[in-house]
């Protein structure tokens, strides 16, 4: 046989070509990492498991839908337990994990703040669905919220029990943690800038069943309203114990109030108990996200739900702009994504950092024979 270098040649080009069409397919079936990180077990579970299913259910979505820009996502799921020490140990798995671009978590600020240096120093941008103190977005340029801080959500408390409830003398249990503690102190001090007057600021021990001394306390005291800046196993406790005290005075409540679980717990003596969420799943508008949700879990989905939901949809948007300009994907140009892309209008309202904050403007609620309704 003659040996004909032109045709051994074409079979080379041939063949490179292939093998650059095999790789070109390979690359973009990569998928993108995504860890997520909170509470699925122990106290205040039912937080973390609102989180973990919208998640899921935003990520499922955009993988049935072809990925993003065609690579599939890929979502590193670690239970935190709601302990700094674990947060910061679950951190460090997900760093490690080859490929992560974006951590989402986690609920409580202890939590979330613990887990900050690890992200920042890997320069991976973290979004918390909720923690609300002002710290948190203050420890880097990776810190991202999706939740209103503290300090504006003191303000809509103050709404919720001086306005809304019309009680002018209120009385505040506070969880003694880093989101109790500002929380009681700034609604406390935003109360009385209104007008209002705080009888008694008071620290509850997490985990706390006995209200019995703190409920002769406000008894005495004989305040208009009560405002509960407590999860959602201490303040359903709590209010049992103020009614059958035969204290019938209005009730306010925080954010982790607007969990099913506060309803569930607290039975009927939740009915009247007033809140403000950024997310209302009653609104027509959220009509697609509570169905699909109500689909797949069989429940209606609650703040927390949707916070975490706009969480993962913010943070895909920003892969997919990054993947789509042509820049390798890695979690520094995610984070700038991030903090420079355009508004994205999710199911809490429109996200737009402004250094790793939000504003987002409240619903007010009440529970009326066992389920959320407009005030």
């Amino acid at each position: 046989m003659r040996f004909h270098p032109s045709r051994l040649l074409v079979h080379a080009t041939i063949a490179l070509s292939s093998f650059s069409l095999v790789m070109s397919s390979v690359h973009a079936a990569e998928p993108v990492s995504i860890g997520f990180f909170s509470h699925l077990s122990g106290n205040f579970a039912e937080y973390g498991a609102s989180f973990k299913n919208a998640v899921e259910l935003y990520i499922d979505k955009i993988n049935a839908q072809g990925g993003v820009e065609g690579r599939p996502v890929k979502v590193i799921v670690e239970d935190d337990r709601n302990s700094p020490q674990e947060a910061a140990t679950v951190a460090r798995k997900i760093v490690a994990t080859p490929g992560v671009v974006l951590a989402i978590g986690s609920w409580s600020t202890t939590a979330s703040l613990a887990a900050a240096p690890i992200f920042t120093e890997a320069r991976i941008p973290q979004i918390s669905p909720t923690a609300s103190h002002p710290d948190f977005t203050k420890q880097s340029p990776y810190q991202f919220r999706q939740n209103n801080t503290d300090d504006i959500l003191a303000q809509y408390n103050a709404d919720t029990i001086h306005k809304k409830l019309k009680a002018r003398t209120v009385v505040i249990p506070y969880s003694q943690d880093d989101w109790g503690v500002y929380t009681g102190k700034a609604t406390a001090a935003a109360i009385e800038k209104d007008g209002g007057k705080v009888l008694l600021l008071e620290s509850v021990v997490p985990n706390s069943k006995d209200f019995r001394p703190l409920v002769s306390k406000i008894k005495a005291l004989k305040p208009e309203g009560v405002f509960l800046a407590l999860p959602y196993q201490e303040a359903s406790i709590f209010i049992q114990q103020l009614h059958q005290a035969g204290v019938d005075i209005p009730v306010g409540g925080g954010i982790p109030l607007t969990s099913p679980k506060f309803i569930e717990l607290a039975g009927k003596t939740a009915d009247g108990v007033v809140l403000h969420s950024i997310f209302f799943a009653g609104d027509p508008s959220k009509k697609v996200f509570v169905d699909e949700y109500k689909a797949k879990y069989g429940r209606v989905p609650d703040q927390f739900a949707a916070l975490a939901y706009d969480a993962a949809g913010v943070g895909v948007e920003a892969i997919r702009r990054v993947i789509k300009s042509g820049k390798p994907l890695t979690g520094q140009a995610v984070r700038d994504e991030l903090a420079n892309g355009p508004a994205y209008k999710g199911v809490t309202g429109v996200t737009k950092y402004d250094n790793g904050n939000v504003k987002k403007e409240p619903t007010f609620i009440t529970v009326r024979k066992g389920e959320l309704q407009l005030f």
